[in-house]
């Protein structure tokens, strides 16, 4: 059945619960604070009628709320940006990088890539574009997931190896205590043409379960904000993905679920910031996940996962837009295979342990046009066969866990990663490998309403795809962070508060250097480090407001590559601030959200990473936005509009527009201007 069929049918399903949202996840992980939780999140949430996940395993250690973690409900991930990069602006140190339409780069703490990279259920899946256009996230529907696992810092071993930390996009086994049939849709419609559809339908009983999901997003080009509170100017972003989803699942008892997924994606995106657009963005991915719960003392779940995922790239300069002289076209392909297994024991009441192994196979293949006199001779390239370009093997074991009595106040988390990485560069047939070492050590305390944690994490990576691909990146050695974290946090009544601090260094971190005619990449050492700060009050249960503040200061240690020691690290977001105020009451809510970044003066001309370089200083910037909404039982609408005063204004991490038809070239990508939005869920 064709897609676009799949979702027409999906998205006329005239009744909702919600049910492709269960959210059942272990109580270290539900633990993780909620200073953050948005009013509309409860909102939607009102529909979630959900039925149960598998049992959790339990932990002891659970009680502290200051966390390294933090868990939220992903079908509430987009809210009302259509982006998941703008969305996890709302979570403090949090930061983006805008290309145009599809594809925004996540940042924390100002690092993004593969120093906080995205998974799926715990597997791999990248973006094949050697200069980035197509990213993890732009392959991920998060209304297609359950929760997403925010990791903050070197902090988590079970993951991976975080340089900076992680964002894991989680599905739960479903488990159904009868037979059931439910479903969901929602709908949202905005300015520049506009329009989100997702949809889900579940149905099963005791043993089993099916159920299939459809995502539809569409947007034309933007415009951005105007000083003259008037229309500003085109921004080349319009895009189109689609995606749709099958989950079925084996539950012979109430202790053992198997999983197996298939998910199908579909897209094309335009984009400012380069000479090529992606005309067409395919995934195909299968997943396999196995959970058995046991009665012993000791031992308690074993968790199996398996998954393979595809990505076909087509990126050109002529379906999108004007060629300006020759046709070109490039075709990347990349192939992520991903294998895990953790065994959870309690060797004690008061200890957990968490013991795996994983594997991962990643290939990137390449075929291209050159230049070409006409679209069809440059698509007559799409036939002829790939070539190998890069190929990288990781071989992983890891041991993770906690100790707590049950009568203190003090815990301790802990645990140790070991990763053997490869890669090989086919064009030069040179190779290269590494041994990586990881772990971390944290103690965490409670007392009278405060509760306090310091840990020290140590994380390596290897060099990936994209800096392996640049000028010396196969000669680069493996990169390090030591990494000091500390948070408080106090909760009383209607008030919460926290703060966060950290400070890390980074020997032969990785950055670029981009000349005027190669890119390079090299080895140098720096230091970061930061903090975060949030406040949320509450009064009478009608009135909230909540505000944030978030900062990283990042400096080069040694003279490398003409960046020289003292400098400061290139690609650092300034200091940033967000404050909320709103209203509910019986079931209504208005809320207004103010944004401000600050200029930045600390900058690296043409020096950066894989996301982008330094162009310069910043101006710092203000915006604007409310919304409101309303919901009774199985009924929610949620309006607003979007930088209200229609300023102007781009991130300090931004990249450089191109001359796009008559569009004229700017020095970086400015978000969109006013814009309005109206989002409707329905269930009975």
């Amino acid at each position: 059945m064709r897609l676009q069929t799949l979702l027409a049918m999906l998205a006329l399903l005239p009744f909702a619960t919600n049910a492709s949202q269960a959210a059942n996840v272990s109580s270290v992980e539900s633990s993780a604070q909620e200073l953050d939780s948005s009013p509309e999140s409860k909102l939607e949430s009102s529909l979630d009628s959900s039925p149960k996940s598998l049992p959790p395993v339990y932990t002891t250690a659970t009680r502290t709320p200051v966390q390294s973690e933090q868990i939220l409900a992903a079908k509430d991930a987009l809210l009302h940006s259509g982006d998941i990069a703008k969305s996890l602006l709302y979570v403090p140190g949090f930061s983006m990088v805008r290309k145009g339409g599809l594809g925004a780069e996540v940042l924390f703490r100002s690092q993004g890539a593969s120093r906080v990279p995205i998974l799926l259920d715990g597997g791999n899946l990248q973006g094949a574009c050697g200069g980035r256009m197509d990213t993890s996230a732009t392959y991920i529907f998060p209304e297609n997931y359950d929760h997403i696992l925010l990791i903050k810092g070197p902090q988590d071993v079970r993951w991976g190896s975080l340089i900076s930390g992680g964002a894991v996009f989680m599905r739960d086994i479903t488990m159904l205590d009868h037979n059931t049939l439910q479903a969901d849709t929602s709908m949202l419609a905005g300015s520049f043409d506009r329009l989100d559809l997702h949809a889900s339908v579940l149905a099963g009983g005791k043993y089993g379960s099916l159920r299939a999901i459809a995502s539809h997003y569409e947007s034309g080009d933007y415009r951005t904000g105007s000083a003259s509170f008037s229309g500003g100017s085109a921004t080349h972003s319009a895009y189109k993905r689609e995606s749709a989803s099958l989950i079925a699942t084996l539950t012979p008892t109430k202790y053992t679920g198997i999983e197996l997924d298939m998910d199908i994606g579909r897209g094309f995106s335009s984009y400012q910031d380069r000479q090529m657009d992606a005309r067409t963005f395919d995934r195909l991915s299968f997943s396999l996940k196995a959970q058995q719960q046991f009665q012993s003392e000791i031992v308690r779940q074993l968790d199996l996962r398996a998954s393979w995922h595809e990505v076909d790239h087509i990126m050109d300069n002529f379906s999108h837009r004007q060629a300006s002289g020759d046709y070109q076209l490039n075709n990347p392909k990349r192939t992520n295979a991903n294998a895990r297994a953790e065994l959870t024991l309690y060797p004690s009441q008061a200890l957990t342990l968490y013991l795996g192994a994983s594997y991962a196979y990643d290939d990137h293949q390449m075929r291209t046009s050159g230049k070409q006199p006409s679209a069809s001779a440059a698509n007559a390239f799409l036939s002829q066969a790939y070539k190998p370009n890069f190929h990288f093997n990781y071989a992983s074991i890891f041991m993770q866990g906690s100790y707590a009595q049950l009568d203190s106040a003090s815990s301790v988390y802990f645990g140790a990663r070991y990763d053997y990485a490869s890669a090989h560069k086919a064009s030069s047939a040179e190779s290269s490998s590494n041994h990586l070492g990881s772990g971390f050590a944290r103690y965490q305390y409670e007392r009278g309403g405060f509760s306090y944690f310091i840990g020290l994490g140590l994380a390596q990576r290897s060099p990936d795809f994209w800096e392996r691909s640049k000028t010396g990146g196969m000669g680069l050695e493996k990169e390090s962070n030591l990494q000091l974290d500390a948070a408080t946090a106090y909760k009383r009544e209607n008030l919460s508060l926290q703060a966060s601090l950290y400070g890390a260094y980074m020997w032969d971190y990785i950055a670029l250097h981009y000349a005027s005619n190669t890119t390079s990449a090299f080895n140098t050492d720096a230091l970061l480090a930061g903090a975060e700060l949030e406040a949320k009050y509450g009064a009478f249960g009608l009135v909230y407001i909540s505000g944030s503040l978030a900062y990283t200061y990042g400096q080069n240690l040694t003279t490398r590559s003409g960046l020289l020691a003292g400098s400061p690290l290139p690609q650092v977001a300034p200091l940033q601030a967000q404050v909320s105020l709103w209203l509910e009451h019986r079931g209504f809510l208005v809320r207004a959200d103010m944004f401000a970044n600050a200029a930045q003066s600390r900058y690296a001309k043409d020096y950066g990473n894989v996301i982008g370089k330094d162009f310069g200083a910043s101006l710092g910037f203000a915006t604007l936005s409310i919304y409101g909404g309303y919901k009774r039982k199985n009924f929610s609408l949620l309006c607003g509009v979007e930088n209200l005063t229609n300023a102007l204004y781009s991130y300090h991490l931004s990249k450089a527009g191109v001359m796009v038809g008559e569009l004229a070239p700017t020095s970086r990508i400015y978000e969109p201007g006013r814009s309005y939005y109206l989002k409707l869920a329905l269930g009975f």
